[in-house]
């Protein structure tokens, strides 16, 4: 009986970590509440090679984090194009492979070249950060402390769908991803769907070919608005519209029915169903042991 009631429980437990985990969805500029204070790369010096910009740096305040920068995490390395992305993708932007754990980022792979700050006149005055090489490059961010919502400039693009923007969490775990939807430069936010601080880091990588490569810049972070409506991406690029609130959205994508008033009746998700389910069962075999006669 001890085994059992054992084993329930970690079941139970693995259940619950399993529903733990937010998903990524694409947010408006409506559902993101900025945080003080914006990287605009004017922080470190021009050329300067996988930057680290403190919160202090960049005037962020609450929870705002120390970013590094990178090409990739540990565990990732340059793709093959054709193969890893579409064929006419750069190479230098052609990402494959997860991550480990923890997520940090790999500052060592020859084939990684760096990210570093640069004049884009395609895309604003100030500096921005580019791949490697410059444009046609990938960049990896690792925050200091877990964020809900982030937020940057990205481009100049020149194709829709052309580049993915993927968020991890501190396992190296893939949270879920974006693409951009717009050419030219792109405020690109995205955050977790039920407004959980889960987001370790971001790879920006090119997936298809573009002519006019990318570099980011304004890189904000911040929380999500209590209601958004918004597009998830996932890892494979299928895109799907969803209402979410950040009190009942899941990552299993469940949402609550919508009453005249507007307001949300969460609906019970399968997860929180199967740890009731569990738990009765759980209380039910350990009445039935006290209750049980003794000889």
């Amino acid at each position: 009986m001890k085994f059992s009631l054992k084993s329930l429980l970690a079941a139970a437990l693995a259940v619950g970590a399993v529903a733990s985990q937010a998903a990524i969805v694409a947010i408006d500029s409506a559902s993101f509440v900025a945080n003080a204070g914006q990287i605009t790369f004017s922080e470190a010096a021009m050329g300067a090679l996988n930057p680290t910009i403190t919160a202090a740096q960049y005037g962020g305040t609450g929870t705002a984090p120390t970013v590094s920068f990178g090409s990739w995490f540990m565990g990732q390395t340059r793709g093959v194009v054709g193969t890893d992305c579409a064929a006419g993708t750069a190479v230098g932007g052609c990402v494959t492979g997860s991550p480990t754990g923890p997520l940090a980022l790999d500052l060592d792979n020859v084939l990684a070249g760096g990210a570093f700050v640069a004049t884009d006149t395609n895309h604003s005055a100030s500096p921005v950060l580019s791949g490697s090489p410059f444009l046609n490059g990938s960049i990896a961010m690792l925050f200091s402390t877990l964020q809900a919502g982030v937020s940057f400039d990205g481009g100049f693009f020149n194709a829709i769908g052309s580049t993915r923007i993927t968020a991890y969490g501190s396992d190296g775990s893939v949270l879920g991803s974006i693409l951009n939807t717009a050419t030219g430069i792109q405020t690109l936010l995205l955050g977790t769907s039920d407004g959980t601080a889960q987001i370790a880091g971001l790879l920006i990588s090119l997936v298809a070919p573009e002519d006019a490569g990318f570099t980011i810049d304004n890189v904000r972070f911040g929380a999500l608005a209590q209601t958004s409506t918004s597009s998830s991406t996932s890892s494979s690029g299928s895109t799907s519209s969803s209402s979410s609130t950040s009190s009942s959205s899941t990552s299993s994508g469940s949402t609550g029915s919508t009453s005249s008033s507007g307001t949300s009746n969460p609906i019970p998700e399968p997860t929180s169903m199967a740890l009731v389910g569990l738990a009765l069962l759980t209380l039910a075999l350990a009445r039935r042991r006290t209750l049980k006669p003794t000889r």
